[in-house]
């Protein structure tokens, strides 16, 4: 089976392209797919018709669909509307996202729990925050089952992998599912190829980038590359997954800034309370070899990289990425993982 490889929209958010234009961005860029925020980017109303019609649209340009969800996390929708959001509100208020991907013919929604600074809020610990996330994912399971529809939780720079299979744990495994962002594990200290192997059997959706890792005065700054530009174990982290699911499509998701990991400060640490003695040692030899090649002018210095703007390297950071998938990807599936 040929490997699917799309974009996730938000790399080129800045461009504000029409949902249709989005479309055939994708096919004019030799993409074969796009996934969605939301669906409500592609119709505000949500109305099943035109979601059908649209989906319609890409069927006709032979690109894949597919589309996430808001967070359900009720701490966070409550902090962001500046009232109380109780459980079964934001229940409700998915179910109708879920309808609506329904009508665009996917099979799965890609959610994340919390933004990368969420965990290390003192009003709401983490772990209620969690609770409160599987709360709402139960009252939206009865809704996800009617649909034929499973929740793909993000490595979202916010939930480790340890923390992400106890949420799962506590779901019916009909609904229940993973978005493997592969830069992202990094930023929760993370080893990628390990995190990769456990999450495998439920992951159906991706979002793959690469990524750098710099020594700061304060820890590490991470920073997004394009895939195979980096210092990711890309194939070692891909294989597991294409092995668990041969038909999962692989979706480019790039953007600019850096992006700060103080493990110098016991404070920080202290957030993953689950952290081994041992568990940085992986994190910090992917740092060791980005030094190295930052030394030797194989890799750009982040500095380097963040001076050029944003709108005038995303396409060549797509190109990039397409065409290092396009170049491993017809290996990957035959690569055995552990």
């Amino acid at each position: 089976m040929t490997c699917r490889i799309g974009f996730d929209l938000y790399t080129i958010d800045h461009r504000l392209l029409s949902p249709d234009a989005s479309l055939e961005f994708a096919q004019s860029h030799g993409l074969d797919g796009v996934q969605f925020l939301e669906p409500a980017l592609i119709d505000p109303h949500l109305d099943p018709a035109r979601l059908a019609a649209f989906r319609r649209r890409a069927n006709a340009l032979h690109l894949y669909l597919e589309v996430g969800i808001s967070s359900p996390n009720p701490i966070r929708a409550s902090r962001q509307e500046g009232r109380e959001v109780a459980p079964s509100e934001l229940a409700l208020a998915l179910a109708k996202q879920v309808a609506a991907a329904s009508a665009l013919g996917c099979r799965h929604v890609r959610a994340f729990v919390a933004g990368r600074h969420d965990r290390f809020r003192r009003d709401t610990p983490w772990p209620q925050q969690i609770a409160a996330t599987a709360e709402v994912l139960r009252l939206l399971t009865p809704t996800l089952l009617e649909k034929g529809l499973r929740i793909a939780l993000e490595t979202h720079a916010d939930l480790t992998v340890d923390e992400l299979l106890g949420l799962l744990d506590q779901l019916d495994p009909a609904v229940a599912g993973v978005t493997l962002d592969t830069g992202n594990l990094l930023m929760r200290l993370d080893e990628p190829v390990r995190a990769a192997q456990r999450l495998a059997p439920w992951v159906l959706a991706t979002h793959v980038k690469d990524c750098v890792l710099a020594h700061t005065p304060r820890g590490l700054a991470w920073q997004a590359r394009p895939v195979g530009s980096g210092i990711l174990p890309l194939p070692d982290i891909l294989a597991p997954l294409l092995n668990a699911n041969p038909s999962l499509h692989l979706t480019i998701e790039l953007h600019p800034r850096t992006y700060d990991l103080p493990i110098h400060d016991p404070s920080w640490l202290a957030f993953f309370p689950s952290l081994r003695p041992d568990s940085l040692t992986p994190i910090l030899r992917l740092a060791n070899l980005s030094a190295s090649k930052f030394a030797n002018g194989s890799l750009a210095s982040p500095e380097t990289v963040e001076a050029i703007p944003w709108p005038q390297r995303d396409l060549e950071w797509l190109a990039l990425s397409l065409g290092y998938l396009r170049r491993v990807a017809p290996i990957l599936a035959r690569i055995d993982s552990p």
